[in-house]
């Protein structure tokens, strides 16, 4: 009744508040973040951990046990979500909603830090992921060239993109898809090294012996101090196929080439990327937790623009999966249903009351009461999304 009476006394006074609020409601408009759902989603970090070569059975007990026993303990730890396959763990943590993403993080960082030691010879180093829980990407690029290999793609993306990607904010973590990543493939030919009695482990032996490098020291003296440098004894393909084995029973060297096939090629094989009709390296990006999806999109597209004239002749970067359009059209279409309510609402009063006068009321007051409520939603930080619309 006290806003009722006030409007009726004092109408000057009534107007002046009602255009405050319209006026702060289009200030604020345009700093409340837009979103397609609430932002009701807990903390999620995710724990990845590759083991090239080991079975699933054997990256569940050697690192996904292992290392869900030192980050079981962590403070506000809700779940654990554990995934292990062929030579790759992943474990995705959920946190309590009250806790700060970064925080949580850097205990989950602690914790693995302690692990790391205790995890099989070959194994990556674990990788921390502030993501979101469903585990989607944002966005999805294509990277293409007319005068690049995959090989050289690869190796562009991995050098120089995808660490230019992570600084945007809001990005949890970018991944190449497709990559093809420079590796040395041997070919091991078994009746080769049947006739001169050696087997893959021996190979591999050596392999591991000689692809290793060691600090030299340093010598020092009174008028002068030098630092010992040794240059890599392998540094190309022939080298590595001059790679000795073993001595042979009348005395000959046999080298790698003797017994296999040696070339430079790509890691793996078993993966491919394809973007309108050609083979391209994707780039995807993946959004914190607690990040804006249309905010991560539009940084990364603002970052494509920035990067495009640094990139080498011939190379493309493209957007070729955009999850903010989605995002965007969905809250379209919710404006719009607002308008047509707001039309329908006035067309129904004025065919019941019949009167112009009276219909200037609801006219005014929908739209200011809509207005002043983008108010209340950036001063309770929400944001713009189905569910605050309806």
């Amino acid at each position: 009744m006290f806003l009722t009476d006030l409007s009726i006394k004092r109408p000057v006074v009534a107007s002046v508040m009602s255009l405050i609020l319209v006026i702060f409601g289009l200030v604020t408009f345009q700093e409340i973040p837009t979103d397609e759902l609430p932002d009701v989603q807990p903390p999620v970090v995710t724990i990845q951990t590759d083991y090239k070569g080991a079975s699933a059975e054997i990256v569940d007990t050697q690192i996904t046990q292992k290392i869900e026993d030192f980050i079981g303990g962590t403070p506000g730890l809700e779940t654990i979500d554990s995934f292990s396959e062929d030579e790759s763990s992943r474990i995705t943590l959920t946190f309590e909603t009250d806790l700060d993403l970064d925080d949580v993080t850097n205990d989950v960082r602690s914790a693995i830090s302690r692990v790391v030691d205790n995890l099989p010879v070959g194994a990556e180093q674990p990788e921390i992921f502030k993501q979101n829980a469903g585990m989607r990407t944002t966005m999805w690029l294509s990277f293409s060239s007319e005068t690049m290999s995959d090989l050289e793609l690869t190796d562009y993306a991995d050098r120089f993109l995808t660490d230019t990607f992570s600084t945007v904010k809001g990005v949890g973590r970018v991944r190449l898809g497709g990559e093809r990543e420079l590796s040395l493939r041997i070919w091991l030919d078994p009746l080769a090294l049947a006739a001169r009695d050696l087997t893959t482990q021996e190979v591999e032996q050596v392999l591991r012996k000689e692809n290793i490098e060691f600090p030299a020291g340093r010598i020092e003296s009174k008028d002068i101090d030098l630092t010992i440098k040794l240059n890599k004894a392998y540094q190309n393909l022939e080298n590595y196929k001059r790679l000795p084995l073993k001595r042979a029973l009348d005395g000959s060297i046999i080298t790698l080439d003797d017994v296999s096939r040696v070339e430079l090629g790509a890691e793996s094989t078993r993966t491919l990327f394809k973007g309108n009709g050609k083979q391209v390296v994707g780039i995807g990006i993946y959004q914190q937790s607690d990040a804006n999806t249309i905010k991560v999109a539009d940084g990364v597209k603002k970052k494509i623009k920035d990067i495009l004239p640094t990139l080498p002749p011939g190379t493309d970067l493209e957007v070729s999966f955009d999850r903010s359009n989605y995002v965007k059209s969905a809250i379209k279409e919710v404006y719009k249903t607002l308008f047509i309510a707001l039309i329908l609402v006035t067309i129904i009063i004025y065919l019941f009351l019949g009167n112009l006068r009276a219909l200037i009321v609801p006219i005014i007051a929908l739209p200011v009461s809509l207005i002043s409520t983008f108010l209340s939603i950036y001063i309770f930080d929400f944001s713009i999304n189905l569910f605050t619309l309806m």
